[in-house]
């Protein structure tokens, strides 16, 4: 019986209803893929057995790079017999980058994104689903390689790559072809790791000796991290051929689960996100939690009037309180079983959407955790939203209402309350999109390179291509379509940590003990600054030769720099004699002496979250010169494109034509903030939404319970304009409340977030100007299409009414 009134009083109000079954199930959406979102980031390598007895081994010296914190450590040959003397260390594995981007098979080069050399004891630190082979011995024999399923259909297809041999071409970085034996095939890292390497390989003999690798160790049970820093000190100052006395170095320990969160150290393996950007959404999904459950609520109460008829029968009939409660419960059964129907039907193209852009399945393997958000939404909808509105019946039952009242809405306190801070949720979540939006396009605007939005890049190349720069860079310029060609160390949003030590004119070190002292370098080509425009404070750019003889080099150093060599005007250091000294005995590399031509302004290579480290900028001729990039003239990039891969092809058959846009780079350095920026912006659309249309619900309540009023107001004269400013003006004062409660708390939590950053935009007060702004026009504009509406009416038929 209860159910066939609940159906008959919902398919009354099909409107207002439903605008519950949409702001709860977009709301739900919502919540629900933040949250499985958060659980991804939060989850990061816990899925490894030992990841809780799993840490990241580094080390700090100031005399070493200036003290920098790198992700890896240098020469780590000594970390078996560190192993061996410590037993608080159960087992350790060492990660050395696989360099030079290539790899053959029959002839034919394949691009690797990320691989590593790695000890044979790989799977006894990290886990992996073997689909072909066994882990316990996959690894035993020197150059045994396994290789992710995507790689190996990339590669061999349908083919069993078992047996087979990959070929890391020489070059650079290795003086010979090494031959690699696939041993076996295992799944590809999960995304909820801090590496995704396309292939693991033993080496085909020692390499840890010299060169840098990520080393984690796996802590023995009941060991506590202090001992074993403490333990590895002591190996260290034990080991120490110099000065054991005077050791500085400092040792780190990092648990695993904590690396994609919390580490942002210099050579991490993957761009990492922060944890202040998971508080900024967790918020955000809590906001959306109380504005849709808020809003549920002002709705029910204002629409519990419609069913005073049912509840007074009842109360005649001698129904006790528990029949109301009955009543209202299967009413959000059936609001809630909508709301979910509608969920899911938005959820999976949302989904797909997720998994095209940003290869991530939030859907896939959480079940049970999508069972439970979707329970405690369920829950808290359901007692949240029916309490104001049972709160507000029995009072009025108390109070002996009429059979056909209805509940005051527009006097009723707890609506009051649920608007305003539905609109101070609104509020704080448009001033948080707005910043880091500002934020993120203030640093993509200001990325080396981006502006021109015309420079491509190929990352990484071999070094028989880097070989072949000037042939590449002659043909190129041939074409009408290309407008200039260039080379450098590290790509654009790369990070730029190598540091030589220097000799210059009148420059006197402030340690006495030491010779020299070290700064920052980037060898390019003499292109370089006018590719980018990079700005000139003083001096001239390099001359167009890459060929420098003993005391004719030229040096130009950022504004940085300067600051680090002592000079606060850039025209008193240009002319200056300078000589970068490169100490690697046998390499037969020299830097001729020079002058510095010129200086630049600090330019932003990597990420705005670091402070630009001081560079100096030299030619070079082949050598270190790993990046190439070209920019195209204005309207022809397809055209360049064809130019450059018709050259490239001609020059370089074997090697794969693979190129990046340079403000794709960038964005792929700031993508936690985009993908963060875009997910709060369709998440403040919806609590926009939510909140309007609740408010466009509570207006025609309202307005319906003072039709007679407003036409007794048209008999005596009143014009339309003076109606509609008499219905509005509350929204008005709730909406500038909101705004007076939201702005301390949005500038609190913006302020945080922008800590992140170290150059960073201001808090301007146009903000949440602006924010307000918008959230008084769309709450005005929602409320007067149903006060218009109202004023507009006859009077004789607004007298009539009921």
């Amino acid at each position: 019986m209860v159910l066939k009134v609940v159906l008959r009083n919902l398919q009354k109000h099909p409107f207002l209803n439903l605008v519950k079954v949409i702001g709860l199930g977009l709301a739900l959406t919502g919540i629900l893929f933040i949250a499985l979102f958060l659980k991804n980031e939060l989850t990061y390598d816990s899925y490894h057995q030992k990841s809780a007895r799993t840490y990241r081994y580094t080390s700090t010296d100031p005399d070493f790079f200036s003290g920098k914190h790198f992700a890896r450590i240098v020469n780590p040959g000594y970390i078996h017999e560190m192993s061996d003397a410590l037993p608080e260390l159960e087992e350790f594995v060492r990660l050395r980058p696989v360099r030079g981007g290539l790899i053959k098979y029959d002839q034919r080069y394949y691009k690797v994104a990320q691989a590593f050399e790695c000890d044979s004891t790989f799977f006894n630190v990290f886990d992996a689903e073997m689909l072909m082979g066994n882990k316990e011995t996959v690894l035993e024999n020197p150059a045994s390689m396994v290789i992710t399923q995507s790689f190996a259909q990339k590669v061999f297809g349908d083919k069993n790559p078992v047996g087979e041999v990959l070929t890391l071409p020489s070059g650079q970085y290795y003086g010979e072809d090494q031959d690699f034996t696939i041993a076996g095939v295992m799944k590809d890292f999960p995304a909820n790791s801090h590496f995704h390497s396309d292939f693991v390989a033993t080496p085909l003999a020692d390499q840890f000796t010299n060169g840098w690798a990520w080393t984690y160790l796996v802590l023995a049970e009941n060991t506590t991290v202090e001992n074993v820093k403490a333990g590895i000190f002591d190996y260290l100052k034990n080991n120490n051929e110099t000065n054991p006395e005077e050791m500085d170095t400092e040792v780190h320990l990092q648990k695993i689960s904590d690396i994609h969160l919390n580490s942002h150290k210099l050579r991490e393996i993957e761009e990492n996100s922060n944890i202040r950007n998971v508080y900024v959404l967790a918020i955000a999904a809590f906001i959306l939690l109380l504005i849709s459950i808020s809003n549920y609520a002002n709705l029910n109460i204002g629409m519990s009037g419609f069913s005073a008829k049912y509840l007074f029968i009842n109360k005649l009939l001698g129904s006790s309180k528990s029949a109301v409660v009955k009543y209202f419960f299967f009413e959000g059964i059936c609001i809630l079983a909508a709301a979910l129907f509608f969920t899911v039907l938005l959820s999976v193209p949302v989904n797909a959407a997720i998994v095209r852009f940003y290869q991530l399945n939030l859907l896939a393997g959480n079940s049970t955790t999508i069972f439970l958000l979707v329970l405690a939404f369920s829950l808290l909808t359901l007692v949240l939203g029916m309490l104001p509105v049972l709160k507000s019946v029995f009072s009025s039952i108390r109070l002996g209402g009429n059979r056909g009242s209805a509940v005051a809405v527009h006097r009723n306190g707890v609506s009051r309350v649920l608007i305003v801070f539905q609109y101070a949720f609104s509020i704080a979540l448009i001033i948080t999109v707005i910043v880091i939006s500002r934020q993120t396009n203030y640093a993509l605007k200001n990325s080396m390179g981006v502006q021109q939005n015309n420079v491509i890049c190929f990352e990484s190349v071999h070094a028989s291509i880097q070989q072949k720069f000037a042939v590449l860079k002659a043909e190129l310029l041939q074409y009408n379509s290309i407008e200039s060609v260039s080379a450098m160390l590290e790509p654009p949003g790369g990070e730029a940590n190598d540091m030589f030590p220097f000799e210059m004119e009148d420059y006197e070190t402030e340690d006495p003990d030491r010779n020299f002292e070290s700064i920052g370098v980037f060898p390019c080509d003499y292109s370089f600054p006018s590719i980018f425009n990079l700005q000139f404070l003083a001096g001239t750019n390099f001359s167009e030769n890459n060929k420098d003889n003993e005391g004719s080099g030229e040096y130009i150093i950022n504004k940085a720099a300067m600051k680090r060599l002592r000079y606060s005007n850039p025209e008193d250091i240009v002319g200056k004699d300078f000589k970068l000294i490169f100490s690697s005995p046998g390499s037969g590399i020299t830097i001729p002496k020079g002058k510095i031509i010129g200086v630049v302004e600090d330019f932003h290579l990597s990420s705005l979250r670091k402070q630009v480290e001081p560079l100096v900028l030299f030619k070079r001729d082949k050598l270190w010169l790993l990046n190439f990039v070209v920019s195209v003239k204005a309207g022809m990039k397809d055209e360049a494109l064809a130019d450059m891969r018709k050259v490239w092809n001609e020059l370089f058959p074997e090697y794969p034509f693979q190129y990046e846009h340079v403000d794709a780079l960038y964005k792929r350095v700031y993508k936690t903030e985009l993908l963060q920026a875009r997910l709060l912006s369709v998440f403040t659309l919806i609590a926009l939404f939510i909140c309007s249309m609740g408010l466009f619900g509570l207006a025609l309540i309202i307005t319906q319970n003072r039709t007679k009023e407003i036409g007794v107001r048209k008999v005596n004269g009143a014009r339309v304009s003076e109606i509609i400013t008499l219905l509005n003006k509350d929204y008005m004062k709730w909406v500038a409340l909101a705004f007076v409660i939201a702005c301390p708390a949005a500038w609190f939590a913006m302020d945080k977030w922008l800590e992140n950053f170290a150059y960073k935009t201001p808090l301007s007060w146009w903000i949440f100007v602006l924010a307000g702004i918008l959230a008084l026009g769309i709450a005005l504009f929602t409320v007067s299409l149903q006060s218009f509406r109202a004023a507009s009416r006859n009077p004789v038929e607004a007298l009539r009414y009921e």
